[in-house]
C-alpha cells in the first residue's frame, strides 16, 4: 500500500509539473500573441497616419494644379475678352464706313462684314466652351480657339 500510496503521489507531482509546464507554455503563447497583436495595431497605425499624410499630400497638389489651371483658364478669358471688344470696334469702324462708300465699294465690304460676322460668331460658339474645358483637354481647345481667332482678325484686317 506504501508503494501504491507513493507512486500516486509521484504520478500526481509529474501531472501538477506537466500541468504547470503546459500552462506555462500557453502564457507564453498567449503573451506572444499579445505582443505581436499589439506590434501589428501600432503598424496599422502608422501606415494609416503615412496613408493620411500621402493623402493630404496628394490633395494639396491637387489643389494647387486646379488653381493654376483656373487662373490660366481666367487670365486667358480676360485676354480674348479684351480682343474681342477690340475687333467688335474694328467691325463696328467698318460699318461705318460701309455706309459712306460708293455702291460698288460699299457692297464689296458689307460682304466682307457679312462673311466676318459669320466668323466672328463661329469664334464666340468655340470660345464659349472654356467653361466646360479640363486641363486635359486645354492645349487642344486653346489652339483651336487661337485658330479660329487668328483666322476671325485676319479678316477684319483685310477688309
Amino acid at each position: 500500500m506504501r508503494s501504491t500510496l507513493l507512486l500516486g503521489t509521484i504520478s500526481a507531482l509529474a501531472f501538477g509539473v506537466a500541468c504547470n509546464t503546459a500552462r506555462d507554455q500557453q502564457e507564453k503563447v498567449n503573451q506572444a500573441q499579445a505582443e505581436a497583436n499589439a506590434k501589428i495595431a501600432e503598424a496599422n497605425q502608422q501606415a494609416d497616419q503615412k496613408i493620411n499624410e500621402a493623402q493630404a499630400e496628394a490633395d494639396k497638389k491637387t489643389a494647387e494644379a486646379q488653381a493654376t489651371f483656373t487662373k490660366l483658364r481666367e487670365d486667358y478669358r480676360h485676354d480674348v475678352n479684351t480682343k474681342l471688344a477690340d475687333l467688335d470696334k474694328k467691325i463696328a469702324d467698318l460699318d461705318a464706313k460701309a455706309r459712306t462708300e460708293k455702291a460698288q465699294k460699299r457692297a464689296e465690304l458689307e460682304a466682307k462684314l457679312t462673311d466676318i460676322r459669320a466668323s466672328r460668331e463661329a469664334f464666340v460658339r468655340d470660345y464659349e466652351g472654356i467653361n466646360n474645358v479640363s486641363a486635359l483637354s486645354w492645349d487642344d481647345f486653346k489652339k483651336r480657339v487661337d485658330k479660329s481667332w487668328n483666322d476671325l482678325e485676319a479678316k477684319v484686317d483685310h477688309a
